[in-house]
């Protein structure tokens, strides 16, 4: 490792004024009195130092400054730093900013007539926990490397486990007693897991028990195994009813199934491959110094035992930033109590302990910081929450009043859509405003009885002439999408469905060898595979009636659909051929020249384009190489023919249409994110996606969902701790006191992220005659605040209200 000359503190502190203060930047110099210096400076009896770090507090300035304290003053190795952020697109931004600030310190040492050391920060180790896990052991762990084992995304390891439900880790299926079946069969279990929007029997398809499956699984190796395995301690499910005696062993075998799979085919999920890393970190912790982990409120009970683990160490530091009332994914097995303990844990374990707040908001105006923080003070949040004290920047502005917007939602949407119209350029550029709509989902499929309030939203901003940016819409995988239309080409390849004359039937009717309905099976032109299904049917026959019939489509099709039967019919041709003269043509290459067509190649630089990209990952997931061989993916179509002369295929091709299908059906999928499109556009979040990012214009609905215990009720149970509660309409419900206030910060927490991404303007919509509870009901610490404030009349109309919260620049609220 080679060996820097260090940097004197006093130097280095003079050099990062001088970046920060520059036209580059253009922020302030660290104040020498605050908590900034102290926060950057990595004394030399620091372990662990926790950053308190509230909203627009510039926590990642002051991230990256400690990383390059680390490097220009102490002198470490950048291969010995480690830095952990929650996302992909979060590390990016962090890598950016790390190289832009080392660089701006090198030169303004440059300036000075001091040429400094470069300290290699590309080879500080940046990425998801995830993606860390997985590259530390292919590079100290010689087993690892050796299995040629490959991490899969969650796409892959839907595919995979919705192949191998029946199969690998449901063994005994006509046994209620099978893990599986004590799994999706027991309501205690389910009700834990039920999107709250569901209110069907759930799970009731296949991917919904790949869907239970997958976060029973998660959750169970996320928290269970950390908390409870070693003390033995039983799953918390089962003091609440004597009939689920077996739910730890249940969880723990199918957990034992799958990672057996997983071992099998040289692969690792995003779960499994902490808890691995967890049991392997012994061969890695000597070769870190220092360990930064971003977001470290979103911390889940295996990660938090990780970044423990690297103090095994005697050398090894660890910085952690984040904020308590800013955690919003315990939905995905986050656990606040991570954060708020670390002192604790550290104190029970000798370990010295620094804990540094930044309490000023640089990002909003007065009046958005004074609406958030007494927000936060009337809301659940003011006990739950470690101490702090939100404040304006000193320079900020009082800026506009936080607004309040009530009225129909569609005229919301209207009004929302005129304003933001109304700040456009005026320039041959047109630029859109820098602004976002927020809600707790933007999804834009609607049901048969309502328009979904995102589609209302959207097709409100797209009609006011504004560019949207909608990535968690739903709907692609939808008809129209290439993500259907080229599922339905490859059911259409294999399983054509054609008209005949049945016996009992009246008329010609439609079959398909795959069909539900058996007497209609033998009159199809494939074979019968071993279910039975009409739903990737369904796809193919969309795409074959629009515009047309099944025995005439549409012109702008046909000519696809020619190509689709004269490849079946070569294929079928080269069956009885011999095998050095067959035809080799592989399932990608068919999609391939299926996207040659003008059909799908003549769709621009536009999301239609990126739904083919997001196509072809899902085909590669039911693929799925390894390392090991790339056989599957250059594997040739081969069907052949039985003696009744029907075409047979290979289970594979019929293990694709029946999970994929399946599996569109189901979510009909998010677009890809892409940043391109998101630039120069209006952005539609969830709050969830809001994390992190800020905008000059927001508005935010859907601020009073109702509290939905289940998330806290997993963390609770799974952590070996006995709740009370109740199943009803297949809904996890409880009395406990606890859990009901922890349920309810979980939702402030969501509501505050949202509201403190507006840095000029923050507007409240609200609709309280709407159908979706979540639009129909505000946040009763808003109602509080706007209590007895009077409404006028929206200039722009539609039965549309306003109310204001005013900042004075005197001080104080009003």
């Amino acid at each position: 490792m080679p060996v820097l000359t260090p940097v004197r503190p006093d130097v280095f502190f003079q050099l990062v004024d001088a970046v920060l203060t520059s036209d580059r930047v253009g922020r302030g110099a660290l104040d020498p009195a605050g908590p900034q210096r102290r926060i950057v400076s990595v004394e030399s009896n620091d372990r662990v130092m926790q950053i308190l770090a509230g909203p627009g507090s510039g926590k990642t300035e002051m991230l990256v400054w400690r990383i390059l304290y680390e490097l220009f003053v102490l002198g470490s190795p950048a291969e010995t730093l480690l830095v952990t952020t929650f996302t992909r697109k979060a590390a990016t931004e962090l890598e950016v900013r790390l190289v832009e600030r080392c660089d701006a310190l090198l030169e303004q040492a440059a300036l000075r007539g001091s040429v400094l050391q470069a300290p290699h920060v590309h080879d500080v180790r940046l990425g998801t926990l995830h993606s860390l896990c997985d590259a530390l052991m292919r590079e100290f762990d010689k087993s690892y490397m050796a299995s040629g084992t490959r991490l899969i995304d969650e796409h892959e390891t839907t595919v995979r486990m919705a192949r191998e439900l029946r199969f690998r880790i449901g063994r005994r299926m006509s046994e209620t007693s099978d893990p599986l079946n004590v799994v999706c069969n027991t309501p205690e279990v389910s009700a834990l897991f039920q999107p709250p929007w569901v209110s069907q029997a759930w799970p009731s398809t296949e991917i919904q028990r790949v869907d239970l499956v997958r976060a029973v699984l998660a959750q169970h190796t996320e928290t269970w195994m950390p908390r409870c395995a070693e003390r033995g301690t039983r799953n918390g499910v089962e003091y609440h009813s004597a009939a689920t005696l077996n739910i730890t062993e249940a969880f723990g075998k199918l957990h034992e199934r799958w990672v057996a799979y997983l071992d099998d085919n040289a692969i690792m999920d995003f779960t499994t491959i902490q808890q691995r890393f967890l049991e392997r970190q012994h061969t890695v912790t000597a070769e870190l110094r220092h360990v930064f982990v971003d977001e470290f409120q979103d911390t889940n009970p295996v990660q938090f035992a990780i970044h423990l683990g690297w103090l095994s160490g005697a050398e090894t530091r660890l910085t952690v930033v984040g904020d308590d009332d800013q955690s919003v994914y315990r939905f995905r097995g986050s656990d606040i109590v991570c954060f708020q303990g670390l002192q604790a844990e550290c104190a029970r374990a000798g370990i010295g302990f620094r804990q540094e707040k930044l309490e000023h908001n640089h990002r909003s105006t007065a009046s958005i910081v004074a609406f958030s923080e007494m927000f936060r003070t009337r809301s659940v949040l003011s006990s739950i929450s470690m101490p702090k004290n939100i404040q304006p920047a000193s320079a900020a502005a009082a800026g506009s009043p936080v607004r309040l917007m009530v009225g129909p939602w569609s005229s919301l949407a209207t009004v929302t859509a005129a304003e933001l119209a109304a700040m456009r350029s005026d320039d041959a550029a047109a630029l859109m405003p820098d602004a976002a709509i927020l809600m707790f989902s933007t999804s834009e499929k609607s049901s048969r009885n309502a328009v979904s309030p995102g589609l209302e939203m959207h097709d409100a901003l797209e009609a006011g002439g504004l560019r949207v940016s909608n990535a968690r819409n739903k709907t692609a995988g939808g008809p129209a999408s290439p993500v259907h239309d080229l599922l339905a080409l490859i059911s259409y390849l294999v399983d054509p469905v054609t008209s005949a004359s049945v016996p009992g039937s009246r008329r010609a009717v439609e079959v398909h060898a795959s069909a539900r309905e058996a007497a209609r099976r033998p009159f199809a032109i494939s074979a019968a595979p071993s279910f039975a299904s009409d739903t990737h049917a369904a796809f193919q026959k969309r795409f074959r009636k629009t515009g047309g019939s099944l025995s005439v489509p549409a012109a702008d099709r046909a000519d696809v659909l020619a190509y689709v039967d004269e490849i079946r019919r070569r294929l079928v041709a080269s069956a009885s051929v011999a095998t050095g003269d067959r035809r080799r043509l592989t399932l990608a290459a068919f999609v391939a020249r299926l996207m040659s067509f003008g059909y799908f190649r003549n769709c621009g630089y536009t999301p239609q384009l990126f739904r083919q990209a997001l196509f072809t990952s899902l085909l590669e997931a039911n693929v799925a190489p390894t390392r090991r061989t790339m056989s599957s993916l250059d594997e040739p179509m081969r069907p052949s023919l039985d003696d009744a002369g029907k075409i047979v295929w290979p289970k594979q091709y019929w293990d694709l249409l029946r999970v994929m299908a399946t599996m569109l059906e189901a979510t009909t999928l998010d677009d890809v994110e892409v940043d391109a499109f998101s630039e120069n556009s209006v952005a539609m979040l969830t709050f969830h996606q809001a994390k992190g990012l800020e905008f000059e214009h927001v508005y935010v609905s859907s601020t009073g969902r109702d509290v939905n215990p289940a998330n806290v009720l997993r963390t609770q149970l799974f952590s070996g701790t006995p709740v009370t509660y109740s199943v009803t309409n297949g809904h996890a419900d409880t009395r406990d006191a606890e859990v009901m206030r922890l349920s309810e910060a979980d939702r402030e927490r969501e509501v505050y992220v949202a509201l403190t991404r507006a840095k000029s303007t923050l507007t409240i919509l609200h609709d309280p005659s709407h159908v979706r509870s979540e639009i129909r009901q505000l946040n009763p610490a808003i109602a509080s605040i706007f209590a007895g404030v009077a409404a006028r009349p929206h200039p722009l109309g539609g039965g549309v209200t306003v109310q204001e919260f005013t900042y004075p620049a005197a001080g104080g609220v009003s």
